[in-house]
């Protein structure tokens, strides 16, 4: 249980962590891989628009910085047939970001070498959450929860307060998530009355500021808000069942109540549970208020709350298991950070109780990612090589590329 002895030991640690990533996916550094609109929008623009429009090229509503920027550089630097390989190397490097701010913390309970590998595999295996690894895309995510992390860790300067401004930015920058914790990272400015903390929300504001006044709109097919009852469903669904309950056991259980749900609601006894839950892990955290984990908790809640209630299409949806897993991804991780801080932290009894919980989500957690293993919407798709081989034969033919029916096309420059 002693810290960490040397910056070796912590690059080993971020080591072993990026290939945990690269591990639980493997076809896709080995045959290549464009994920959905990483191919066919943030690659296709850098291929044919002017690099200044690519880079600032706002879809869906607002700029994502990140895919941009990591779609030019797949574009311009590396031959077409190894552009997917730089483009999931990049993606790999952004979402190491929240191992790194770990890593980097100088919190006491966090410094223990049992703690930090507990921490990285909190972040590294959440079940069902295949989606949002090793593209471009879905960086947003791993960025928003990165912004929770730096607002529950302790205030630093130095290079390390410089990354994290540098996070803060680019996380508002590339992931609308991020914009909700605005109010939070004003009130602990607010509460702690210093430099670091003040900087922190001024980066947030700025960020936020530029995609509001240049970026933002509207989007079709997203519809902002949610009925009370069914957001408890899916917060009891995603951040109870999917975190506590192994695979396939999970979607059994969940069955047994979606299906009284509509987008009008249905029982109010989920609501309750989850209600109840929050409340235990808010108790725990309010013994020891000025800590990181009550942070956790309340990043983890209004990311949680603000995604379910701005996520595109049916949000009945979200009540399938393997449906839009990626806006559960960042609060299952910071409420997991939540309970391993107060494991840490609490006395008596809590203390057990929040240990018993972190082992049981390790283990819930690395049975999804051993059990994740067959070909899948997000496991399988066609070998990039033999795509790009076909394409130069005939620059018309429309490249495929993951998942199943996506394609992309490129004129000859």
């Amino acid at each position: 249980m002693r810290p960490p002895g040397s910056s070796l030991e912590g690059v080993s640690y971020l080591v072993f962590f990026a290939l945990l990533l690269a591990v639980r996916l493997p076809r896709v550094f080995l045959e290549g891989r464009f994920w959905a609109e990483e191919g066919r929008v943030h690659f296709e623009n850098a291929w044919n628009l002017p690099w200044h429009d690519a880079l600032l090229f706002s879809y869906a509503g607002y700029l994502n910085l990140t895919a941009n920027a990591i779609g030019l550089i797949a574009c311009y630097l590396p031959p077409l047939w190894a552009a997917p390989y730089v483009n999931t190397g990049l993606a790999l490097i952004i979402q190491c970001l929240p191992a790194v701010l770990i890593l980097t913390s100088r919190l006491d309970w966090l410094r223990h070498r049992a703690v930090l590998v507990a921490a990285l595999l909190l972040i590294a295996t959440p079940p069902h959450s295949e989606e949002v690894w090793l593209n471009s895309i879905c960086s947003q995510y791993h960025l928003t929860m990165a912004a929770g992390i730096i607002l529950a860790l302790e205030s630093r300067g130095g290079l390390v307060g410089v990354l994290r401004l540098a996070v803060l930015l680019l996380a508002t920058l590339s992931a609308p998530m991020s914009w909700v914790l605005a109010p939070l990272f004003v009130l602990r400015a607010v509460l702690e009355r210093s430099g670091p903390r003040v900087w922190q929300a001024l980066v947030v504001a700025l960020g936020v500021a530029i995609q509001l006044l240049w970026f933002f709109a509207a989007t079709p097919g997203r519809e902002v808000g949610i009925s009370p009852s069914l957001l408890g469903a899916i917060v009891l669904a995603k951040h109870v069942i999917i975190p506590l309950v192994p695979t396939p056991l999970d979607s059994k259980l969940i069955g047994l109540f979606a299906r009284d749900f509509s987008i009008a609601g249905g029982p109010l006894w989920p609501l309750a549970l989850a209600a109840v839950l929050f409340a235990v892990l808010a108790w725990g955290a309010l013994r020891r208020p000025k800590e990181a984990p009550l942070w956790f908790l309340l990043t983890g809640a209004i990311i949680a709350t603000g995604a379910y209630a701005g996520s595109l299409g049916n949000k009945v949806d979200l009540l399938v298991v393997l449906s839009g897993n990626r806006y559960p991804f960042g609060p299952q991780v910071l409420f997991g950070l939540t309970v391993l801080g107060l494991a840490m932290l609490l006395r008596g009894r809590a203390r057990v109780w929040a240990r018993a919980v972190v082992i049981w989500l390790l283990v819930v957690g690395m049975w999804g990612y051993f059990a994740f293993a067959g070909p899948g919407q997000v496991q399988d798709g066609p070998p990039w090589l033999p795509e790009v081989q076909k394409w130069q034969q005939d620059h018309n033919y429309r490249m495929k590329i993951w998942p199943p029916g996506w394609s992309m096309g490129l004129p000859p420059k």
